[in-house]
């Protein structure tokens, strides 16, 4: 995180109950009363009471000096009010640069999903209109009640028409077929990046026992789509959406000024052991690379992703505005929200934190409609927030879970900004 929240400087009380007037009217007359007195009880013997020293002494130094000691507790209450006002104000331009410095966006160049094996089942139209559910379907596995929960039916044989025995042998197919098709959609994006931009791969591929035979898969479909060469990098540490945190904290320090291709895929045992109950198989391919980049290169992108904020330092209400901080954001300009990867009791905090922050739009369930993603849930509704916010030039909240709890990340069109 770019900012320590807890070395921020705090807000100031302002005193907002003035010294009672009741009281320091009582105050005032008791002075004058007494200062009256007090010149009579003293004044000489001798001297004449006729005389304007005499009524000076009378008529003035006693309501002067009552009118210093209430007048001097009026203006300790106002003076330590202005200072407040003054600090708070200071304390506000500093936190806003603060801010502003570290809030810049990752800019999203392309990106690509793949939930069925089906182009038309995955339309991005189907899941706008909420009418992709996931249901019970046959299972692969022989002698299988049906199963709620989804994986991709194609490819089922070999190029031999041989169909899969084993479930290694799918994968390896399965996975050739999923790089290819995300590398298709993201290909002629790649192909107008300048030559003098460093473009790297980051592949993901949880339970994935061959990653070298994954990665020899990605070449093969990345020199089909006749991209300029180059070798992926497979990720061992599976990233959330704090990965995109940490990039953009090294990017203010000036350090990775690159486009990335983050490609993050999940094939789970569906011919020798069932699939988990609820999951969902699933690729997704996003293109990023910092504000920065793209405005020396005059990259056209399609939404920029804002600083995402997750709980591991604070409660779910703060997490969600500092997000909204981070993007920029009103509560009320969020059009969508797009919720993913949340357990139960998760998704009730998140959505108690949105009702309290007057967020009244009702999040996609994309766990409900397309099934539990596992590692590329978060993935999953950055590229569903950045393909709306692309459609219909809005701002859309990310929903998504981590290690500690839920994280928010707000997603707006390029030209929202």
């Amino acid at each position: 995180m770019a900012v320590d929240f807890d070395k921020l400087p705090e807000d100031e009380p302002v005193p907002d109950v003035p010294p009672s007037r009741l009281a320091w009217t009582t105050i005032f007359f008791v002075i004058v009363l007494g200062g009256v007195f007090l010149v009579l009880f003293f004044w000489p013997k001798g001297e004449p009471t006729q005389t304007p020293w005499f009524w000076v002494c009378v008529a003035v130094y006693p309501p002067g000096v009552a009118s210093f000691v209430v007048l001097r507790r009026y203006s300790v209450y106002e003076g330590r009010r202005l200072d407040a006002i003054a600090w708070n104000e200071a304390r506000k331009d500093y936190v806003n640069e603060v801010f502003e410095q570290a809030s810049q966006p990752l800019a999203v160049l392309a990106t690509s999903y793949r939930f069925s094996s089906d182009a038309k089942e995955d339309e991005f139209a189907k899941l706008l209109d909420g009418s992709v559910k996931l249901e019970p379907r046959v299972a692969a596995k022989p002698d299988t009640p049906p199963m709620n929960a989804r994986w991709f039916e194609k490819p089922d044989a070999d190029k031999d028409g041989i169909r899969f025995k084993s479930d290694d042998e799918r994968r390896s197919h399965v996975v050739t077929w999923a790089f290819g098709a995300v590398i298709d959609e993201v290909a002629e994006t790649v192909r107008s990046l300048p030559a003098g931009l460093k473009l790297v791969i980051h592949l993901v591929l949880p339970d994935m026992a061959s990653t070298d035979d994954a990665a020899a898969a990605w070449n093969e479909q990345w020199q089909k789509a006749n991209l300029r060469t180059l070798q992926p990098r497979i990720l061992q540490e599976l990233p959330d959406l704090m990965y995109v945190d940490a990039w953009l904290d090294r990017v203010t320090r000036n350090v990775d000024q690159e486009a990335r291709l983050l490609v993050v895929a999940r094939v789970n045992t569906v011919l020798q052991a069932e699939p988990p109950d609820g999951s969902a198989e699933s690729v997704v391919a996003i293109l990023f690379a910092p504000e920065a980049v793209r405005r020396k290169f005059n990259l056209a992108p399609v939404a920029m992703m804002h600083r995402p904020n997750g709980t591991n330092d604070c409660p779910v209400n703060v997490a969600l505005a500092r997000a909204l901080q981070w993007g920029r954001a009103e509560k009320s300009a969020i059009k969508r929200g797009w919720k993913s990867g949340l357990d139960g009791a998760t998704g009730n905090a998140v959505t108690s934190a949105l009702v309290k922050a007057g967020i009244t739009p009702k999040p996609v369930n994309l766990d409900y409609m397309i099934g539990h993603a596992g590692e590329v849930a978060p993935w999953l509704g950055v590229a569903c927030a950045a393909k709306a916010a692309a459609r219909n030039g809005s701002v859309e909240l990310v929903v998504t879970a981590n290690e500690t709890g839920p994280c928010f990340s707000v997603v707006r069109s390029a030209g929202t900004d």
